[in-house]
């Protein structure tokens, strides 16, 4: 997914709670006379992570966590854990067998059980659907999962998208109506302004002391800083801008840093002959020595501290350590521009030659920020990159769907656990479904064969091992893309709020404590 988010989805979205009928929050009064506060507001950049009436791309990391369980899920630390399945195991390499948690209730009283999953995968599911060969009852609480090929990522496919519907409600209603077993249902919503969602105290799972969330769409960051600073809200997604060290420095706000997962990187189009920029010559980023060269010559440090304001960490590869297959043996290269003229002279440019980067630009000051600077660096290795200004939606068909690029710089953040998503879409060969964002045309036999072992490989350890292998193979050896840094992602709150940063970057209102 191409993030260069301002602070949204993509990566991160997150909830607002906010009171429909009076500025601040709502509270509660026990037994003794003691006020609780029992209700939170959460401000969020736009209207579509708030939409109350369907299961769509925005409200995924808001609404959708709070309202549906899954067979399984991610914990704080992106790792697999049960939730609608309490156990599963594979009989053989083609099945998998979950055995489903028994007295659990959606929201309008129906009991889960296994004709509800196969309802689900049926009729909503086609990201997982299309892995499947069949899927078997074998009583109302176990049930198997059949699967075409060995599939060893199905958990985390399962625990990024696979929802469970209440088939009663969606037959009735003719849409996928906002039923769950979670621990909140939905309670009312204007459009494009808020939505409520209340405790379902029959939740299976631990209850949360937060009775009611307000999920609040405040577009301007003024008036969302604003709001949280006067108290109207509890909670405020921020992009970071040049408050920053104003909002470190507010004793009544607490900022919270959530697990960079948004990876910033420098891709090339590798093709020798026919290449995008060079069709009737001889295209210099096919050569690995150039891409090397490229890598030493940008000095990243400027980057971090420029448009990110320090907060970005440097990456070695194209995701972060929370993902399954990173390798903790890949190195950054180091800056150095006298290695990086070398390498140049060494592959026939000595007087360095010119390059198009293509930046998204329109609607990211940062990006052009990034982009603009690093056109500077390279010049001090004689490369001369004129930068191609484009919008999201010309970046995506340049780059992404036709691939006519030679250089480009995109934010690509994770939607999986599982580094075999990443590897089938970015590094293997053209085919099909696989190489969708490999715009370089990058192909290494070796490469493709350990990601075709991989993707069909049911051990964990082995698993890891070649896809580890495979990386080394593409950053190290063949330099087929520039890593440059995951951008870390900021949320901020009151005093008496304590949020759990999610490294799924998911907006859980039961993980939140209000502090007394």
């Amino acid at each position: 997914m191409i993030t260069n988010q301002k602070g949204k989805k993509s990566l991160f979205i997150t909830i607002i709670i906010i009171l429909i009928y009076f500025s601040g929050c709502l509270t509660s009064t026990d037994g003794d006379g003691d006020t609780t506060k029992d209700s939170i507001v959460w401000g969020v950049l736009d209207s579509g992570s708030i939409y109350p009436l369907d299961v769509n791309h925005d409200n995924f990391w808001t609404l959708i966590p709070n309202i549906f369980n899954g067979l399984v899920d991610f914990d704080e630390n992106f790792r697999i854990i049960p939730a609608l399945a309490v156990s599963w195991n594979n009989p053989d390499s083609l099945t998998w067998r979950f055995s489903l948690r028994q007295g659990v209730k959606f929201h309008n009283g129906d009991l889960f059980n296994a004709h509800d999953v196969v309802y689900s995968f049926e009729n909503y599911n086609s990201g997982v659907n299309s892995t499947l060969s069949d899927i078997v009852i074998l009583d109302n609480y176990t049930i198997e999962f059949k699967t075409y090929e060995p599939y060893p990522g199905l958990l985390s496919r399962l625990a990024h998208t696979g929802i469970i519907y209440c088939r009663n409600v969606s037959e009735q209603s003719g849409m996928k109506s906002l039923i769950g077993t979670g621990p909140y249902r939905l309670k009312e919503y204007e459009i494009d302004n808020y939505t409520t969602l209340e405790r379902f105290d029959e939740y299976w799972g631990e209850q949360s002391e937060i009775k009611t969330v307000t999920f609040r769409a405040i577009p301007d960051d003024e008036e969302r800083l604003n709001a949280l600073r006067s108290g109207d809200i509890d909670l405020a997604e921020y992009n970071i801008d040049d408050q920053i060290d104003q909002i470190l420095n507010d004793v009544n706000i607490t900022v919270v840093k959530f697990p960079p997962l948004s990876t910033y990187i420098i891709g090339f189009d590798m093709r020798q002959n026919n290449s995008y920029g060079y069709p009737d010559g001889q295209n210099p980023t096919a050569d690995v020595r150039v891409r090397k060269a490229i890598y030493q010559a940008i000095n990243i440090s400027p980057l971090i501290n420029g448009p990110f304001k320090d907060f970005a960490q440097p990456e070695s590869q194209l995701f972060s350590p929370y993902i399954f297959g990173y390798n903790p043996e890949i190195e950054r290269l180091p800056y150095n521009l006298s290695s990086a003229r070398q390498l140049l002279a060494d592959a026939g440019y000595p007087g360095g030659f010119n390059i198009t980067l293509d930046c998204i630009t329109e609607g990211f000051p940062y990006n052009a920020e990034n982009c603009y600077m690093i056109t500077q660096q390279l010049s001090q290795a004689g490369i001369h990159v004129i930068m191609n200004n484009l919008s999201m939606e010309e970046f995506n068909q340049k780059v992404i769907i036709t691939k006519n690029t030679s250089m480009y710089l995109a934010g690509w953040g994770a939607i999986s656990v599982d580094g075999g998503w990443f590897y089938d879409l970015f590094l293997r060969t053209e085919a099909e479904y696989l190489g969708f964002y490999n715009s370089g045309h990058y192909s290494n036999p070796e490469v493709d064969q350990l990601g075709a072992s991989a993707s069909h490989e049911m051990d964990p350890e082995t698993r890891l091992q070649l896809l580890q292998e495979g990386f080394r193979i593409a950053f190290v050896d063949d330099v087929m893309l520039v890593p440059l840094f995951s951008q870390e992602l900021l949320a901020l709150t009151a005093k008496d709020i304590q949020l759990p940063p999610r490294a799924d970057l998911r907006s859980v209102v039961k993980d939140i404590t209000i502090l007394s």
